[in-house]
């Protein structure tokens, strides 16, 4: 083997000397260097980074990492370096800001950003830009991180991307941020399990709305004209379900009746019209529940309305639902309160009749 040349082997050992002479200044706390020196020397420091072997690069993250103060500059450039330098920096490292993390974000690679996404804190504005950024396994390792925070506009985001990619729902249903609106929005992209989960979370009594306008009801019947806004309230909180003026004038009497007219002629457009004014709900979500692929929408109408368990069977039977919805549609009737299977019910009616922001 030859010798090393001896012009360079100093060189060598002056690079490493100096770069760990200048990284002990800049590790050292506040009391022993001011701010404009640590400046000073992390400005040489990072210049020398730029141009250090991969060995070099990773011995200084790693000792950037464990420092409160070290220099945001320099942090930052090694934080965006190949993935075996930047890993202390990206997993533990305090000094980086929300802004430098939702820089990495955007610039760096895939592991990058899986490394910020199990960092112990993420804000809502970092969790944010790795949505906007990151792969459905990026995203799925935050929303598994409990010390990841979402901001509402971001659970709606998440809320989109679900819908193509199914893998999101079951991190999402386990959120603390999820609010009832947009469980029940999601209720339509899961799978029996997770309907089965959300249900058992998310559907909740409305006594204490009930309580709160048990007196705002007559006194909104008196007032000319009408409160639309308060009517819509109104709506939601009301023990009734069924529309009894529609009762009143519809061919078949009642709801049931209606439902057992469709076991024996079908589906028709006019029938299904007939059926969701009874049931006081848009024929749009009447229509989505006999289209969708379980039975769980339905055993919610049906609870709701105070059907029986023979009609709910007869409804899944005209609407060509078949094994295993059936058995998870028996659940959802037999678990799930007349109460709670309104609330439910009426999240989904309101979402179709809520205006536009």
């Amino acid at each position: 083997m030859d010798r090393a040349d001896p012009a360079i082997a100093p060189s060598v050992t002056a690079r490493s000397r100096l770069t760990r002479r200048l990284a002990d200044i800049v590790c050292l706390p506040s009391s022993q260097v001011s701010p404009q020196e640590r400046w000073v020397v992390a400005d040489v420091l990072d210049e020398i980074m730029r141009h250090a072997a991969p060995e070099l690069r990773m011995r200084i993250a790693r000792r950037l990492a464990e420092q409160a103060e070290a220099p945001p500059g320099l942090l930052r450039r090694l934080a965006l370096d190949t993935y075996e330098v930047a890993e202390p920096i990206l997993q533990s490292a305090r000094a980086l800001t929300d802004f430098d993390l939702m820089e990495i974000a955007a610039k760096g690679e895939t592991r990058h950003r899986m490394a910020i996404a199990r960092r112990e804190h993420v804000s809502e504005v970092v969790s944010a830009a790795l949505v906007a950024s990151g792969s459905t396994s990026e995203i799925l390792a935050l929303l598994a991180n409990p010390g990841a925070k979402l901001a509402s506009q971001t659970v709606d985001r998440l809320l989109q991307m679900a819908a193509d990619e199914l893998a999101l729902t079951h991190g999402l249903i386990k959120r603390a941020e999820m609010r009832p609106a947009q469980a029940m929005a999601l209720f339509w992209e899961c799978g029996h399990g997770e309907r089965r989960a959300l249900l058992e979370r998310f559907a909740v009594g409305r006594a204490i709305l009930q309580d709160a306008a048990e007196d705002v009801f007559p006194l909104a019947a008196s007032e000319t004209p009408r409160d639309e806004l308060i009517g819509r309230a109104l709506n939601y909180i009301e023990r009734r379900q069924r529309n009894r003026a529609a009762a009143e004038n519809s061919p078949f009497g009642s709801l049931e009746g209606a439902i057992e007219e469709a076991a024996r002629t079908g589906l028709s457009p006019e029938l299904v019209d007939e059926m969701a004014r009874l049931a006081n709900i848009q024929r749009s979500l009447l229509e989505r529940m006999l289209a969708d692929f379980g039975g769980e929408p339905l055993a919610v109408l049906t609870k709701a309305t105070g059907l029986s368990r023979g009609h709910l069977m007869s409804l899944l039977q005209t609407a060509g639902r078949g094994d295993p919805a059936p058995e998870q549609a028996r659940y959802v009737f037999d678990t799930l309160s007349v109460d709670k299977a309104q609330t439910v019910l009426r999240y989904w009616n309101w979402s179709l009749t809520r205006p536009v922001a």
